[in-house]
Parts: structure tokens; C-alpha cells; sequence
């Protein structure tokens, strides 16, 4: 399935997140083989899953061509980017290297756990909203409950603009059953969420 701008992918843990992405990736790489698309996808993920990440690729997606970017040997040009499919790092290094990263143009960035930016005043939240990217998707197995501020803090990163200004969805907190129902139906297409039971 091929997700347009910005999708948000929300799945109960453990129902294959990892895989469908890797899916999508193998997909680019196929079609950057021949000729029909730009670079290599940003793929962000918490430090804790980095090696499983790479482990889920290298079962699944063997061709895929990963360039590690944490640690100490990371590159700080963006030169170093081409002729890899996905460019791996953490939070917390694409919030060091943001002014690196901001100026190249991935074709996919993917943020995996990506209640990483609900709080759309952290600095991570507003060091992934300056990446440059032709497709964005946000994967979490985390549902949203706190407050709608953080369901605006995805939808900014998704597709800019797109629910106006943050204080928007925090006032419809106390918004009629009306407004609510019309909010809903907005984001249905680009959200899929799937359940255990599904």
C-alpha cells in the first residue's frame, strides 16, 4: 500500500509495524533501481530499538542498503547518504544533527514510536517538523490519550498546516459531539490503526 504525504500508522505492539515498513522500503529501493524516485528514506527510531531494527531488515530486507547514522563515526556530510536505501538514527542524534539533516531531502521519513513528538514544544518534536521529506509516516503502538494537543503535534510533523494553529485541537476538548465528529472524519484517511483482534 502506498501512504501520500503524511500517514500515520497506529497498531496494539507486536502486530507488525516493523515488517510493513520494511515492505514499503524494499518497494522504494526496487523502484530507485530504476530510476523513478529520489534518495534514501530517514528512518527514526528510539535508541533501544536501533539493533532490532537493523536485525527485522536484515531478516526480511537483505538488500536494503542501511547506513547506521549514531555513534561517535557518524558522518556530518550528507554526501556520506548516497547510495544507501534508509539512513537510520535515533531521537536523540537527529536532534543533535537536525541542521545537517534539515537540508537533505529524504524520500520517505519515518518516525517509529512516534509518541517521541507529542509535545509539540519539545526539541525533538520541532527537529523532525524541519526534515525535508516527499512522503512522512508516524508508527506508534502507543494510542493518543492524554490530550489532542499531541494528535496536532503528529498531524505537524504529517502534514504541516494541516489542523492549523496547536491551540486548535486543545479547545475542542470542549467542542460539541458535532465538531468532533467532523474532526474524525478529516484524519480517517490518513490514519489506518489495527487492534489485536484484527
Amino acid at each position: 500500500r502506498r501512504w501520500g504525504l503524511g500517514a500515520c500508522l497506529a497498531d496494539d505492539m507486536g502486530l507488525g509495524k516493523t515488517v510493513q515498513v520494511l515492505a514499503l522500503l524494499e518497494a522504494r529501493r526496487q523502484e530507485r533501481a530504476g530510476g523513478s524516485h529520489p534518495g534514501p528514506s530517514l528512518v527514526v527510531v528510539p535508541k533501544s530499538l536501533g539493533v532490532n531494527w537493523q536485525e527485522a531488515a536484515a531478516r526480511f530486507t537483505p538488500q536494503l542498503k542501511i547506513l547506521d547514522h549514531t555513534g561517535l563515526g557518524r558522518s556530518r556530510d550528507t554526501v556520506a547518504f548516497e547510495g544507501f536505501d534508509v539512513v537510520l538514527t535515533t531521537y536523540g542524534i537527529l536532534r543533535r544533527d537536525i541542521l545537517l539533516l534539515k537540508d537533505f531531502r529524504f524520500d520517505y521519513a519515518i518516525l517509529y514510536e512516534a509518541q517521541a513528538v507529542k509535545n509539540a514544544q519539545s526539541e525533538t518534536a520541532k527537529a523532525v517538523r524541519l526534515l525535508q521529506a516527499g512522503h512522512r509516516l508516524a508508527l506508534s503502538g502507543t494510542p493518543i490519550e492524554n490530550h489532542l494537543g499531541e494528535l496536532w503535534s503528529l498531524f505537524e510533523f504529517l502534514n504541516p498546516g494541516m489542523l492549523g494553529r496547536s491551540g486548535v485541537l486543545t479547545d475542542l476538548a470542549e467542542a460539541k459531539e458535532e465538531e468532533r465528529v467532523v474532526l474524525a472524519r478529516a484524519l480517517r484517511p490518513f490514519l489506518l490503526r489495527r487492534t489485536k483482534e484484527q
